[in-house]
């Protein structure tokens, strides 16, 4: 049980022909992981996944990612619609946004916690490409308590929910999706 989370994480940044910052997460810690990755010369350009579909006071995330990168002046960024709600749908609107790039090889940036299934989903779904992985630690407030680093997730409510929510998710991609027919998608 102690190393239930640290399971769950993997880093391991390489220089890519793009970095992939995957959407979700509660704030812009992986965007900013993304341009740190950016500034020591691993990728020349990312393309940021930014959910398309639904609308909150008038705008989706993809709006409001494209007004963030305006307002941070963000150079080499693209923003990729997602239209899917898991990440094995989000590799299908990948797929659509990384095609006309050209590129071999891709750094995926998404939260410490989700490193070990997105990575094993890309590779396994889409791979015409060379994945790599960099995590991004992202600290929220849970009634006071900023999220801390290491393997004491059990003594956080919010922080236990996340890792059982996740070793869920990695456990279903294991036994059943991939397995599933058609599991590469064609770019």
């Amino acid at each position: 049980m102690e190393y239930a989370a640290s399971f769950l994480r993997l880093n391991h940044p390489q220089p890519a022909d793009v970095i992939l910052v995957l959407g979700g997460g509660m704030d812009d810690s992986r965007y900013w992981r993304a341009v740190e990755l950016m500034n020591q010369g691993n990728a020349g350009k990312m393309v940021l996944d930014a959910e398309a579909g639904g609308k909150k006071y008038g705008k989706s995330n993809a709006d409001l990612a494209a007004d963030f990168l305006q307002s941070v002046h963000a150079k080499d960024t693209t923003i990729c619609p997602v239209y899917a709600d898991s990440t094995y749908g989000e590799t299908k609107d990948v797929a659509r946004c990384l095609a006309p790039m050209k590129v071999s090889s891709v750094l995926i940036v998404t939260s410490d916690y989700h490193t070990r299934r997105a990575l094993s989903i890309f590779k396994a779904r889409l791979p015409q490409y060379q994945w790599f992985i960099a995590d991004a630690f992202a600290p929220y407030e849970d009634g006071g308590s900023p999220r801390m680093p290491g393997d004491n997730w059990w003594k956080n409510r919010r922080w236990a929910k996340t890792i059982v929510e996740e070793w869920q998710k990695l456990i279903w991609w294991e036994l059943v999706e991939r397995w599933k027919p058609h599991l590469v998608v064609q770019s």
